[in-house]
């Protein structure tokens, strides 16, 4: 078998396929494995249920080694180191509501060693107290919240050494071997305020391309700590830089929340602070920042802040994997509203550079960059994570999705994910084959070109120097292969040890398996171990069980050795596998087949109905007790048989037939239940068979009918009357009548219905039922409908208008069984010539009811409107007005011109010119028309030759140009005559100006109508 491993050397410029980072465990019992081919596997195997801190390490081949929130440790079997166990007593200093609560580092050098730093949560009560330890209740309960059982101090960071080779006493694989061991990051003053905080909630690892060693770095108020680890442990003296600013201890332990982060090629550091409040406990939330710093990897120096974003916030930081955009997660001013934002570091204005890629009310916390070359987004209390699939590219090109990487069911994220060393996301050459007697090819991936490379196997073969070389081991055993490279970059030397595993066998196979017992019964599998390994050792090799060879090659959903046998016959693979690769193997596989001890449960005694001639036999369906003597046993796995006795039943001798008619009245029958695949497997019992009396229906009872006097469908109805019907001669006192509204009902006896029965639809059907009161399971069943028929609807008005001298005909709508008017007609239309009262009868027949519906109506007389009168006022511009006095006995309505129509038969507000008078009759019965005229003329006129009023004339004339118009002085003297076309009088006569004075004026109109009054001349 082939398993992919990754080798490890630092540049920025080669591509992800480190696997030390590929296992996380974060939130309530969340998980992820980041596979090689790029696919990401949910876990639910996590023990770990933390609000934030987590940390979580892999060998080079991705497989799990262990975890810890800060205060347990996890072995990769999900087994609780005993020397780091916070249940146990012998937690870590770390908190699981510290942001960064913890990060492994591995000793350079040693496989089995590694370094879990931790920082503790700074609270401000755990301070007052110093140097004694607080007790009592916390007064911060919202999100950050102190766990519950802390000491009570503030322990600031620490180490703690796990040893993979050591065993825990309880079994773990690896066990802390020193715990908690305290570095100073803070001014030691006794009676200073530092050393009752210590340490910031941030910590980030880098790896020192120099010399193999990786600095730890973590931050307190506004200085830097970094501390080295090499092939001789930890260095206790840190490099301390003072960069940044400075978050004041007043406002701990909020001042303290926020992730540290170091960008993949180790150059820069990007630091977030929620907060820099100045009161203790304070909440000022839009006083944090995030931050940007150089990171020296030879001198371990920070130093040029940038101060990217203020006032916010801030939570979350991580770098894209080639060091060019940072992201963050904060939430802008008080509220619930946070925002992930890109900042381009190739900008000369990075602040300036603010993308923000998303927004919401809901929850973005933790960032992390994952094996995948993704930024994964801890979306809070959710299923889900967000993904920010293209963290390369520029501004929404990045292409974050929200809800972007399912969980396993039941667990959830929080706010933390788990940080790595930035260094295991810059990978060099990958391996692949490292079972014995296969050949091991190694892969060297980089994005610059490399001119030249040297390859070490570690075995004492000779070195090979092509790029991307094969080599076959001939001894299992640990290799530390050396790759020295060369590209336009330099050269670099990396080494990494890789384990090549012998391929067991399967020394003796495992026969097929039979078993009687219960459903899921405990089976023990480890019984089969020695007999697969033979003589192999039990310390180089492992068995383990699977039930597919899906799983057992991938070494995933291992079967419990105390094994829930299901029933039937289970195909079990067993897996011999090196314990120091499972991917070295050998799989076999065998059958345990589980049989069945049946229950003969005892069935309800069947009594029956007997048929008409009720001579007590009849069939039986012996097939129907199947099923309560099997209970909840499968019945495919058993067969069921009838016997007339004891001894048959035990013998299984003479089965009855399925369908059986009976012998004597009442008659016991006795059961056998066996296992159908083993038939010594048997149970037995016995029940009675009888018959009752059968009822008949003596006489299908008619359907009842009814009008719908209240038109909604429901009417009451008498089902008692259908009784008699129904019994016929049959007693009375030894049968029940029953109505029921379902067939179901009937059949059961439920829900009977009062005698006195509103119907509910119609159509409805009634349901009967006669029952033998010794028996509700004999009975017979009948039913009849009711029927309420719809009363006849008249759609008629409720008046009609006669015009004068003009009969009317109403007709009634068509389609009834007949018609009756108050005049006497009886056909569908009737002619009614004078005005009064009048009704219509009509019926509809349905055959078996007639139903009949009356309207009442009433005729008015009305005619055409006689106009005697039209009174204006007129001669004004625009106020002359028209009233209309008409005679007549219909209700009218006025209008000008048949446009508009009113009910008043006044118009005012009007211009002057022609009007026609329509009167129009409300009930159609005509309408009389009128014309009339509005003048008006001008009172005076001043023919001084100014432009302005030097002519009279009539005005609007020009729409009657034939109106002819005198004008006369105040002598009657005739001065001259125009038309309505004309320009009008200029004041002359024959060519002589007339003296100022009033002139007289006649106007002719066309329709022989004459309009006379006066104006004056002025000079």
């Amino acid at each position: 078998m082939k398993k992919l491993i990754t080798i490890f050397i630092l540049t920025t410029t080669l591509a992800f396929s480190q696997q030390e980072a590929s296992v996380w465990y974060f939130g309530q019992n969340a998980g992820l494995k980041f596979q090689t081919n790029g696919t990401v596997t949910p876990l639910s195997d996590g023990q770990l249920n933390t609000e934030e801190g987590c940390s979580s390490i892999a060998d080079a081949n991705g497989n799990l080694l262990f975890y810890t929130d800060g205060r347990t440790v996890w072995d990769r079997n999900h087994i609780q180191m005993p020397n780091g166990s916070f249940d146990l007593g012998t937690e870590l200093f770390g908190d699981g509501s510290s942001t960064q609560s913890g990060i492994i580092v591995p000793k350079p050098g040693d496989p089995n060693i590694y370094y879990i730093f931790t920082v503790d949560e700074p609270h401000y009560q755990n301070a007052a107290a110093y140097p004694n330890a607080f007790s009592g209740s916390y007064t911060e309960t919202d999100s950050g919240q102190t766990p519950l059982n802390d000491d009570g101090k503030n322990n600031g960071f620490n180490y703690s050494v796990v040893d993979l080779s050591a065993t825990g006493s309880n079994g773990s694989i690896g066990n802390v071997v020193s715990r908690n061991n305290h570095l100073i990051t803070y001014n030691t003053d006794p009676n200073g305020e530092e050393i009752k905080y210590k340490c910031a909630e941030k910590i980030t690892a880098i790896k020192n391309d120099t010399d193999g060693s990786y600095w730890v770095i973590t931050h307190f108020t506004n200085k830097f700590y970094a501390f080295k680890v090499t092939a001789s442990g930890v260095v206790s003296t840190p490099v301390v830089s003072t960069a940044g600013s400075n978050q004041t201890l007043l406002g701990y332990r909020r001042n303290a929340i926020g992730y540290l982060k170091a960008s993949p090629n180790g150059e820069k550091l990007a630091m977030a602070h929620q907060q820099n409040g100045t009161t203790v406990g304070q909440a000022a939330f839009s006083s944090g920042s995030v931050e940007l710093f150089d990171f020296d990897g030879v001198t371990g120096i920070v130093s040029n802040p940038i101060y990217v974003m203020p006032n916010v916030q801030a939570y979350g930081v991580e770098f894209s994997p080639n060091s060019e955009k940072l992201y963050a997660t904060y939430r802008v001013a008080v509220n619930q509203y946070m925002e992930l934002a890109q900042f381009d570091l190739l900008s000369p204005n990075i602040t300036a550079s603010k993308i923000v890629i998303y927004n919401t009310y809901s929850y973005l916390f933790a960032l992390q960059l994952a094996p995948n070359s993704k930024i994964y987004c801890a979306t809070g209390y959710l299923g889900t994570l967000g993904v920010i699939n293209n963290p390369n590219d520029l501004g929404l090109a990045c292409n974050y999705v929200q809800v972007g990487q399912s969980l396993s069911p039941t667990k959830l994220v929080k706010s933390g994910l788990p940080p790595f060393i930035t260094s295991f996301f810059n990978a060099s050459f990958t391996a692949e084959n490292f079972c014995l007697g296969s050949t091991t090819q190694f892969t060297l991936n980089s994005s610059t070109a490399v001119t030249s490379a040297s390859w070490n196997f570690g075995d004492g073969s000779p070195l090979s120097n092509m790029i991307n070389p094969s080599h076959q081991y001939s001894a299992s055993g640990n290799y530390i292969v050396t790759l020295t490279a060369t590209s336009a970059n330099g050269t670099i030397t990396k080494s990494r040890t890789i384990t090549i595993s012998a391929i067991p066998v399967i020394a003796n196979s495992i026969s097929n398996q039979s078993v009687c017992g219960t459903p899921n019964m405990n089976y023990d599998l480890a019984q089969f171990n020695n007999t697969l390994l033979g003589s192999q050792s039990a310390t180089a090799f492992g068995v383990a069980y699977f039930s597919n060879v899906t799983d057992a090659g991938n070494h995933s959903n291992v079967l419990a050795t105390n094994y829930s046998l299901p029933i039937g016959t289970t195909v079990i693979y067993a897996k011999v596998y090196g314990l120091a690769n499972n991917q070295c193997f050998a799989l076999t596989n065998f059958t345990i087949g589980l049989f069945s001890s049946p229950v003969a449960n005892i069935p309800n005694d069947i009594f029956i109905c007997d048929d008409v001639v009720n001579d007590g036999l009849g069939m039986f369906n012996l097939q129907s007790v199947k099923a309560s003597v099997l209970g909840n046993q499968n019945p495919s796995s058993f067969n069921v048989s009838f016997h007339l006795d004891q001894n048959d039943a035990n013998s299984n001798n003479n089965p009855l037939a399925l369908n059986y008619q009976n012998i004597s009245n009442p008659q016991t029958v006795y059961v056998r239940v066996e296992n159908n695949q083993n038939a010594t497997c048997f149970a037995t019992t016995s029940f009675k068979i009888g018959l009752y009396s059968m009822p008949v229906i003596a006489s299908l009872p008619d359907n009842l009918y009814a009008c719908d006097d209240g038109s909604d469908g429901v009417e009451i109805f008498d089902l008692n009357q259908q009784t008699s019907v129904v019994l016929g001669s049959q007693s009375a006192i030894d049968f029940i009548v029953t109505y029921h509204s379902s067939q179901n009902d009937a059949n059961t006896g439920s829900n009977p219905l009062a005698a006195n029965f509103a119907n509910t639809i119609t159509p409805q059907t009634i349901y009967v039922r006669i029952v033998n009161r010794l028996s509700n399971t004999c009975y017979a069943t009948t039913s009849f409908q009711l029927h309420v028929k719809a009363e006849p609807v008249l759609s008629m008005e409720d008046s009609y208008t006669i015009c004068e001298g003009h009969p009317i005909i109403i007709t009634a709508p068509a389609g009834f069984s007949s018609y009756s008017w108050s005049t006497g007609s009886v056909t569908s239309s009737v002619t009614i010539p004078t005005a009064g009262n009048y009704s219509v009868t009509v019926i509809e027949d349905y055959g078996t009811i007639q139903c009949s519906t009356t309207k009442d109506f009433v005729v008015y007389n009305s005619n055409v409107a006689t106009i005697t009168a039209i009174e204006i006022n007129d001669w004004t511009d625009e106020q002359n007005s028209i009233a209309v006095q008409v005679t007549g006995d219909g209700d009218y309505e006025f209008s000008l011109n048949g446009v508009v129509y009113q009910d008043s038969n006044v118009f005012s507000g009007l211009t002057s010119g022609q009007y026609m008078v329509y009167v129009r009759d409300k009930k159609g019965c005509g309408t009389a028309t009128d014309s009339v005229f509005l003048l008006m003329y001008p009172r005076f006129f001043t023919p001084n030759g100014d432009g302005r009023n030097d002519t009279w004339q009539i005005k609007f004339s020009m729409v009657e140009p034939l109106m002819e118009l005198h004008i006369f002085d105040r002598y009657g003297k005739l001065i001259t005559i125009f038309k309505g076309s004309d320009f009008g009088w200029d004041g002359t006569y024959n060519g002589r100006e007339l003296f100022a004075d009033d002139y007289w004026f006649v106007v002719k109109r066309q329709d022989g109508k004459e309009y006379k009054g006066h104006f004056s001349l002025l000079r």
